[in-house]
């Protein structure tokens, strides 16, 4: 980009700044996390009309059903890979660097097969326990779950594919199947049901959803596949099993109790308020899950490099990356909830008539999610450079605490009750992964630095 167009001043600051971005790790980051924030974008405007579509198709009820149904598809497509969508990101660059091609192949074979494997295994016994406790769950629940279920392999399989694709740095591949294909297929074929009947239920929006799950993980295998084919040099697979899965356990144990801090206010709402409830929650959530949208794109490309830098031993060079990237993730955060919070109630208007209501939840979330921006993507960091157990124990406890508030405030204060559980989950395991950071690796990760952080980066 030439800056002489630019008034003087401009100039100025514009110049260095463009230097920092053409070279080096932070302008690989930069770069390819405005691809992730270009996609993520289109998937966020995509993603918001399904759901305000859906809930327009559906009504409250009926959308709530869907919403609750779905977070188990998401909690449990995520914990069945059993953190093999995670620990590729630290092996796959791992074995490029040190041109291990033998047992690049095996965990690229390893993955896949063992994922599959967990997902069916937690499909066939989320199915017997909804057999067996059928009489405990609410009539409306139990079609919908039974559907979801079965989703859950193919789910668990997208998401192990999109971590292998991110390890290789390629991150359209990555993200284009489960942010943009796979929404644009849950309401073209809800839409077609809704066209064709005039009425949409939870259980056929469930039903949509599985097709067009299953439709996107066979295109991205497809094109996965011949794409590794064509990067790296053929070898005989060697499989690690053992290795990799005492690597990959405390992961998912890192990436399931992160899903209970986050989905718990959901799930447990789910036992103490009506589906319409439900869906008002969820449809506040979807809007401000848009302001974690520039930390997903900006970690993206950022966590492998993190993996690199620390096998380079350059404690300085991770120091000043670290702070770099949280800077490029906290103050375009704190923009997006600025906007977010003026246009929320808006926003919430185009769910239909009732989902106003949710507009206080918006900036009691927001807080919780600003808190994770200003120490940026630390878990990362950690499982990267081998300390994993510290976001487990992380995780752990915010799993706990929200569980418990939820218990707590959600009879007393209803929906703001959930909101307030979450955001003091959010910033009780960010503190707790600040200081693991900070004493673990000898590195300050917050958006402002003092003292000896700051020296080093001078």
């Amino acid at each position: 980009m030439d800056v002489s167009a630019l008034p003087q001043p401009l100039q100025k600051l514009a110049a260095p700044l463009l230097a920092r971005l053409q070279h080096g790790d932070l302008g690989m980051v930069v770069r390819g996390a405005a691809t992730v924030m270009g996609i993520r974008i289109g998937g966020a405007a995509i993603a918001l009309l399904s759901q305000v579509l859906l809930a327009r198709w559906m009504g409250a009820f009926e959308y709530g059903i869907f919403a609750y149904v779905w977070v188990w598809v998401i909690i449990l497509g995520i914990l069945a890979p059993m953190g093999f969508g995670t620990s590729t990101l630290r092996f796959v660059p791992d074995y490029r660097v040190r041109e291990k091609w033998s047992r690049l192949a095996g965990i690229l074979d390893a993955s896949w097969r063992m994922v599959l494997i967990f997902g069916v295994a937690a499909m066939l016994a989320g199915l017997m326990l909804l057999a067996l406790f059928h009489d405990i769950v609410a009539a409306y629940y139990l079609m919908p779950l039974a559907i979801a279920l079965i989703c859950v392999p193919a789910f668990a399989l997208t998401d192990t594919l999109e971590g292998t694709a991110r390890a290789f740095g390629w991150v359209s591949l990555a993200y284009l199947p489960a942010y943009i294909l796979r929404p644009v297929g849950i309401i073209v074929v809800c839409g077609i049901v809704f066209a064709s009947t005039g009425a949409l239920t939870g259980l056929a929006a469930v039903g949509g959803a599985l097709f067009a799950t299953l439709l996107t993980l066979a295109g991205q295998k497809f094109i996965l596949s011949r794409r590794i084919s064509a990067t790296i040099p053929k070898a005989k697979p060697v499989h690690h099993t053992k290795r990799w899965i005492l690597a990959s356990m405390p992961l998912v144990l890192t990436e399931g109790l992160y899903l209970v801090m986050l989905n718990s206010d959901i799930v447990l709402l789910g036992v103490f308020v009506s589906p319409d409830e439900v869906g008002i929650y969820f449809a506040a959530t979807r809007i401000v899950n848009l302001v974690t949208f520039i930390y997903f794109a900006v970690a993206a490309l950022a966590v492998p490099k993190f993996s690199e830098l620390h096998v380079k031993g350059n404690r300085g060079d991770l120091q000043a990356f670290v702070h770099q990237i949280i800077q490029w993730i906290f103050w375009p955060t704190f923009a997006a909830a600025a906007v977010i919070l003026v246009g929320g109630k808006f926003a919430l208007g185009f769910f239909g008539p009732g989902f106003e209501a949710g507009y206080p939840l918006l900036a009691i979330l927001v807080f919780g999610f600003l808190v994770r921006a200003s120490t940026g993507p630390i878990e990362y960091l950690l499982n990267m450079t081998g300390h994993q157990n510290a976001p487990a124990a992380a995780y752990g406890v915010a799993a706990v605490l929200n569980i418990a508030l939820n218990f707590i405030l959600v009879p007393r204060y209803g929906l703001e009750g959930a909101a307030i559980a979450t955001s003091v989950a959010l910033v009780s395991s960010s503190v707790w992964l600040y200081i693991s950071v900070r004493r673990r690796l000898g590195i300050s990760a917050f958006v402002f630095t003092f003292g000896r952080a700051t020296a080093q980066l001078a």
